[in-house]
């Protein structure tokens, strides 16, 4: 349609005046010419008329086989059932189909969900109080393959608040301890699935990254978390926060079982538009368990330098994830530092999409997407009024003023974001000179070890100050799609009262779809060393965790 004169007749509802025509140009700072205005406002009564028309067809929602897999047992546990206060929601969720034989990748594995992952019946808070009452109306594609491959969902983890905070504080159901150590942060923003997997409550679970938010929980509990090449799992059905940082992974106790999870969800689903040249299909996806067991004699591994030295860093995680690498020297492999100078630049790149195109994402401005678009979670969050604002966490707050603020005073925003993006290019052809060189890429997964959770009304300078410097090292991974995973690796006594011992996670890092040479370091190295007793043998022998 090239043109949309507007017809004969004009539904009453109709609003447009020239009015309109010359207010849009003057928002743009154009002045209008009185020639053209007749046929301007003609052109925007009509295209409004097919907005209109198009605005009241009945929306797609994918269908759910409720038959197949019925929901079961839902409710909010309390109390001594939500002792970690990490479940969102319990429910009970699996194939009942007479076909079911019990032989899937994942037969009777039980599996969270981080909570803003759409399954069907099932409420879904985001980790927020802004809006109340979203059940989603589908189920994400992570959730179809999960049940299909024989796993038993048994609920939604809590998230930080919306998906954006690195420590466990910002839920509005509450904070959630680290499962090593009360008081400590979990990680953000799969905090509940970090808790609730390293304690055994749940075999594995599904989180969501866009800066760090499965691996920065993976290595805050001693987990496996893998954030997958950009699009390998489909983020079809699940909330998104920015659509060029989204990924979804598989979060578990071992390599192996991660492996799995990975296998059994991976593939494009041809709906998910994030999914690129070299995406295989489900029925291509590689067997990851049987590869990761291949052995890494004669793999070069490079510890990226720049990643040793962030700032806030605890020089002990840098020494330990150091010594940890060169491990893999005893099982036939070359370990070396290798300088990577653009990765220190990384956060500050990510932060130009983390603000601009977050904030028009948040506010409904975003575009351009040819995926699944989940309205029934938009109408909950839009529009963005002053109460929604007042309960926003202070990451939210921040968002809105520096996003707002930079499309309405920069020079020239859309170019900043377009150089955001051209960097992210070299950014990863720099990661790639290393891999031409390297096999994986190794970093700490953070720079230090968990925090304590901040005091209870903590001032926004307070909470920013507790969370800074979380993502240093990963964050660069989401803007340039590359996989990463968090290996645990140690304990180290926390160096604030009453310094207990914490986990600490080692980054590996590949090639887009070469998460099989990721897993077969990670594999090695853990079938190598006992991690829980690798930096200390003083790890308190009554400690609860799960092992």
């Amino acid at each position: 349609m090239s043109s949309t004169l507007a017809p004969e007749v004009t539904s009453e509802r109709n609003p447009i005046s020239e009015k309109d025509v010359i207010q849009s140009l003057e928002s743009l700072k154009l002045n209008p010419s009185l020639q053209d205005l007749p046929d301007l406002t003609n052109l925007l009564t009509g295209i409004w008329e097919v907005w209109d028309k198009v605005d009241q067809m009945d929306d797609y929602v994918p269908e759910v086989d409720e038959t197949r897999f019925p929901r079961k047992d839902i409710h909010r546990p309390e109390g001594q059932d939500n002792s970690g206060n990490a479940w969102a929601w319990k429910c009970d969720v699996r194939d009942m189909s007479p076909t079911a034989k019990g032989n899937g990748l994942l037969a009777g594995k039980t599996l969270s969900l981080k909570d803003n992952i759409a399954l069907k019946g099932v409420p879904c808070l985001l980790g927020t109080d802004i809006f109340e009452g979203w059940t989603p109306n589908m189920d994400a594609t992570v959730v179809t393959r999960i049940l299909e491959a024989g796993g038993i969902i048994t609920g939604k983890a809590v998230c930080e608040n919306l998906s954006a905070w690195a420590v466990s504080c910002s839920a509005a159901t509450g904070p959630v301890s680290n499962a090593w150590a009360e008081g400590f942060s979990a990680g953000g923003s799969s905090s509940g699935n970090g808790y609730l997997i390293a304690k055994g409550e749940c075999w594995g679970g599904m989180g969501g990254d866009q800066g760090g938010s499965i691996r920065i929980p993976s290595s805050a509990n001693g987990l496996v978390g893998m954030k997958p090449t950009f699009g390998l799992v489909p983020y079809t059905g699940i909330a998104s926060l920015e659509a060029t940082l989204d990924h979804t992974g598989p979060m578990t106790r071992t390599v192996l079982d991660n492996a799995i999870l990975l296998q059994a969800v991976a593939g494009a689903d041809e709906i998910d538009d994030r999914q690129q040249a070299g995406c295989p299909f489900p029925d291509a996806v590689p067997d990851y368990p049987a590869l990761a067991r291949q052995g890494v004699q004669g793999l070069k591994i490079g510890i990226i330098k720049e990643s040793l030295q962030q700032p806030l860093h605890d020089p002990r995680v840098s020494e330990l994830v150091v010594k940890a690498a060169k491990v893999l020297e005893t099982l036939g492999c070359v370990v070396e530092e290798v300088s990577v100078p653009m990765h220190a630049n990384a956060p500050d790149i990510w932060a130009v999409p983390g603000r601009l195109s977050v904030y028009k994402s948040f506010v409904g401005e975003g575009g351009g997407r040819r995926g699944y678009c989940m309205n029934d979670l938009s109408e909950k969050i839009l529009p963005i009024d002053q109460a929604k604002y007042d309960k926003m966490w202070c990451a939210y707050k921040n968002w809105m003023v520096n996003g707002r603020w930079g499309w309405d005073h920069l020079p020239q925003p859309g170019l900043l974001l377009g150089k955001a993006t051209n960097l992210t290019r070299k950014l990863k052809h720099e990661y790639y000179k290393a891999l031409d060189q390297y096999d994986v890429l190794i970093t700490p997964t953070m720079p230090y070890l968990p925090p304590k959770l901040p005091i209870k009304n903590a001032s926004i300078k307070e909470l920013m100050q507790n969370s800074a410097g979380a993502s240093l090292n990963t964050s660069a991974f989401n803007i340039t799609g590359m996989p990463a995973l968090s290996l645990p690796v140690g304990f180290l006594p926390s160096l604030m009262e009453p310094h207990p011992n914490l986990p600490v996670g080692m980054q590996i890092v590949s090639k887009f779809y070469d998460e099989a040479t990721i897993y077969r370091v990670a594999y090695a190295w853990e079938q190598a060393v006992d991690w829980k007793t690798f930096a200390t043998k003083q790890v308190d022998e009554t400690d609860t965790c799960a092992n």
